[in-house]
């Protein structure tokens, strides 16, 4: 026989089991507010809620010319450097940062459909070869201009799009001023050298740098030679090593044919103004090049950079005072440049 509960009791003992049982369903099934998100980001920032089907709209934030929060190595990088300018996508960007006792200014560009790249020739003219495969200008003639005049010219100007940067980079001659490398414009093979490495832009996006004979050029879109390769692999170029290690490759790892190669060394090793080109990709695959120019910053610390950047590949253009570099038709070095014979343009398409 038991002794029966009176029904106020009852009720307080079913209510005190009820809020148990809720507590447990806490605990196991959390309440969900919108779609869940695990961030990839190190630093821990959300990603923008999604909204639920039938949501009002929310108006679209003012685009802030900032990287956006990125688990890429290179994103990380620009965040200790110096935002300059953008175009207001964030496609193409100019930074600045002081490095190992001098500094470098570059461009961050993504390759995609809304950029094209194209290497401007001075005075519009056009690069080729001789009957021995030496450079020539297909016009006889001598043409050298510095790149800030090139991209305030009309010959750099392009239908439907905005000229942002340009970097000198092909090597030249004396007496023979056309670039030395390999050229490409838009498809068509001007001048072809397998014995320097060139920077190969293909029509889907993606970068290449290596040595290329005129069959391999056939898939690029855009090329431009220059050399010595300084970041191979992600293997840092260095003078000082006689072979391969576990981060370093002797200098000149792909044996281009410079016939002044011990002067390639001395300019790398010391504080000579420097003009770099480095390949990357983004982990959702997307390709993008880092142009630099540097200013007291030796080869070695430079190659650091790049790596840091996220490159796993980077060519060294022409140096010294041929290094420089425009943002929107002004000048980024601060020393007076030399005429150099060409440019590597940014453009960006109207949208």
């Amino acid at each position: 026989m038991y002794t029966q509960v009176p029904q106020p009791l009852r009720n307080f003992a079913w209510l005190l089991g009820l809020l148990a049982a809720g507590a447990v369903m806490l605990l196991v099934w959390p309440p969900q507010s919108g779609r869940p998100f695990i961030s990839r980001w190190s630093g821990g920032v959300a990603a923008p809620p999604v909204a639920a089907a039938g949501a009002q709209p929310i108006a679209a934030p003012a685009i802030v010319i900032q990287a956006t929060p990125d688990p890429s190595a290179i994103e990380s990088y620009n965040q200790g450097s110096v935002l300059q300018d953008a175009d207001p996508s964030g496609r193409v960007r100019f930074y600045r940062r002081d490095v190992a006792g001098g500094s470098i200014a570059y461009f961050v560009v993504m390759l995609d459909q809304q950029v094209h790249l194209e290497v401007i020739n001075a005075d519009g003219a056009t690069p080729g070869s001789d009957a021995s495969g030496d450079t020539v200008w297909t016009d006889g003639q001598k043409h050298l201009t510095t790149v800030a005049q090139m991209a305030q010219a009309p010959y750099a100007a392009r239908a439907g799009m905005t000229l942002l940067g340009a970097t000198a980079f092909g090597f030249h001659g004396d007496a023979r001023t056309s670039d030395e490398g390999t050229v490409v414009i838009n498809g068509k093979l001007l001048r072809a050298n397998p014995g320097r490495a060139a920077l190969c832009l293909t029509s889907d996006g993606k970068a290449k740098i290596g040595l290329f004979d005129m069959s391999a050029l056939g898939e690029c879109e855009q090329a431009i030679g220059g050399g010595p390769v300084i970041l191979w692999r992600g293997k840092i170029a260095n003078p000082a090593v006689g072979a391969e290690t576990d981060s370093y490759l002797p200098f000149n790892p792909l044996g281009e044919d410079f016939v002044q190669l011990d002067w390639r060394k001395q300019v790398y090793s010391g504080r000579y103004p420097k003009t770099i080109i480095g390949v990357g990709a983004h982990p959702d695959g997307r390709s993008y090049l880092v142009m630099l120019i540097s200013d007291g910053v030796g080869g070695l610390d430079l190659a650091e950079q790049l790596k840091a950047l996220g490159c796993t590949d980077a060519l060294g253009g022409d140096d010294d005072s041929s290094t420089q570099a425009v943002w929107r038709g002004a000048p980024v070095q601060s020393h007076s440049p030399r005429t150099v014979p060409d440019a590597l343009g940014v453009y960006l398409r109207s949208q």
